[in-house]
């Protein structure tokens, strides 16, 4: 009966990963066009041509397809995949999806696995699982004020379409990355966090033999997601300390961890950013008072359950205090990208383990007495209705159409005629018909190349030089220097560009012009031939 029960509960989790994530991107293959969900469009801004320069193009050296001609400095593995999948012949949406859906069923499998390991609860996994999928931020309070209490109230919950609070974009103090749209805008995060988790049950088990395989883990991650090679590298170094039998497994692990760091070294090309930044993203000036009140927020009951979750838990679960301490205060005080927002991973994994606390604390409180099992129901709906307020956001999310290679002229454009290596001089930024194709693109949107620690600047400033120079000659010059193959020019380009219309309309030859799309394409060997 329990076999049973386990695996109804594996199923309905993993169904459930499925219609997150093809509900949030899917495929239709009649009209041939990316379905998107408006608050995934942005990350897949990006995400959906570093895909195609894998499936539809030929991206080796590894290179971002938003700043080509120099080594990428983003993580890649995850979408090198999925563009080998594609490149297989499987559909882009089953190739995203499926990797995405599993990695995230995966985190909540081993939620409930460390729960058992934890605690020989299987209850408390499930509950730390319910906690994972509806966060216990204080979101719902700015709902409430904006919907007050009445008969509508359910309906209203079941309607909402935006989220309360979106930090810090929004000016508020709650954040965006506590609810299930931040797996399924990073869609490399999911199968991080399972594959970490993995790693750390080995060691908490003390299994010597899937040990030696410890260092192979981390060396995928140094391709996989650097945040979690950092947690992941914190965790080992915590388990050789303190469990000595486990030492000579983790140092022979070590020769597996050279094909990773051999191939990130060739790879991959990070841009030290160390910053001192007290508070991650609570408001300046930061106090004592103030980055309490944030995390109270931002945590909601847990933040006072964590605590007191780990006080109660055996002694084999404490010996995991000093890792998890560093886990939440190291990301407080340090930066350690361009951009302060990318430590939100640190704090999303730490929440994984706090859960574990306060689904322990909360199972503890219920077997008091029947002052605790009137207590706990209260907690429940506390520790749950943010997320609640946060999910039907995600399930009513407006669905945004992308003409792919099949419907799209541009886009088919690029991809017939262009060979796979030729990168394109862009007048505009998102979903560009090159990128679409798996070519590269000279001038990524700016909050991309920025915050993945490119000299962003320069770039623009390079391609507004080209698109204004006073003459052909200039221009020229300019596209042989930057390694240009194809300029294309949009009617409407982005604001920062003062293009020479005289030059490009009178003086450049177009090898394609789409009047519908307002795109003119310009072959640079064509117009600019070498003598």
């Amino acid at each position: 009966m329990a076999r049973v029960v386990t695996l109804l509960i594996n199923c309905v989790l993993l169904a459930f990963s499925c219609w997150l994530m093809w509900h949030t991107f899917s495929y239709n293959s009649s009209r041939q066009v990316l379905v998107i969900s408006d608050k995934v469009w942005s990350d897949f801004g990006a995400l959906i041509p570093l895909t195609r320069s894998f499936s539809h193009g030929f991206n080796w050296p590894v290179e971002h397809p938003l700043f080509p001609g120099e080594p990428i400095r983003y993580h890649p593995l995850f979408y090198i995949a999925v563009g080998l999948l594609e490149r297989s012949g499987l559909r882009l949406d089953w190739a995203m999806n499926i990797p995405s859906a599993l990695g995230f069923f995966l985190v909540l499998h081993f939620l409930i696995r460390l729960g058992k390991n934890f605690y020989s609860s299987t209850v408390t996994g499930l509950l730390a699982v319910l906690f994972f999928l509806f966060n216990g931020s204080l979101s719902y309070i700015k709902f409430f004020k904006l919907h007050p209490l009445s008969t509508r109230t359910l309906s209203e919950i079941a309607a909402n379409s935006r989220f309360p609070n979106f930090g810090p974009w929004d000016g508020g103090q709650i954040t965006a990355f506590w609810n299930l749209n931040i797996f399924t805008n990073q869609r490399h995060l999911a199968p991080s966090f399972a594959l970490a988790l993995l790693l750390i049950w080995i060691l908490f088990t003390g299994n010597r033999k899937l040990t030696y395989f410890s260092g192979f883990i981390l060396g995928v991650f140094l391709l996989l997601n650097h945040a979690v090679f950092a947690i992941c590298l914190l965790f080992v170094a915590w388990f050789f300390l303190a469990r000595p039998r486990l030492r000579l497994p983790l140092i022979y692990s070590m020769f597996g961890f050279l094909p990773g760091f051999s191939l990130f070294r060739y790879t991959v090309h990070i841009t030290p950013s160390l910053f001192i930044k007290t508070g991650f993203l609570t408001p300046q000036p930061v106090t004592w008072i103030s980055w309490i009140t944030f995390w109270f927020y931002n945590f909601g009951l847990h933040a006072v359950l964590i605590p007191l979750g780990f006080i109660f838990s055996p002694r084999r679960v404490k010996a995991l205090a000093i890792p998890l301490v560093i886990l939440f205060i190291i990301p407080n005080i340090w930066q350690f990208s361009p951009d302060m927002i990318n430590n939100h991973k640190f704090f999303n994994f730490f929440l994984l383990f706090g859960f574990l606390f306060s689904a322990h604390f909360i199972i503890t409180l219920f077997r008091t007495g029947w002052v605790g099992k009137i207590i706990t129901p209260a907690l429940l709906i506390f520790l749950v209705m943010g997320g609640i307020v946060d999910f039907f956001p995600v399930k009513n999310d407006q669905k945004l159409l992308l003409s792919d290679i099949g419907s799209d002229p541009d886009v088919a454009f690029f991809y017939t005629s262009t060979s796979p290596r030729d990168v394109v001089l862009n007048s505009t930024w998102l979903y560009h018909p090159a990128s679409l194709a798996g070519r590269p693109i000279f001038n990524g949107y700016s909050y991309f190349t920025w915050s993945y620690g490119y000299d962003q600047v320069t770039r623009e400033r390079q391609t507004q030089s080209v698109y204004s120079a006073v003459s052909k000659t200039e221009a020229c010059r300019l596209l042989h220097r930057y390694g240009i193959a194809y300029v294309e020019l949009n009617r409407h380009p982005e604001g920062f560009l003062s293009p020479n219309w005289d030059l490009w309309s009178t003086v450049f030859i177009p090898v394609y012009q789409n009047p519908d799309s307002g795109i003119r394409v310009f072959s640079v060997n064509r117009n600019c031939p070498l003598s």
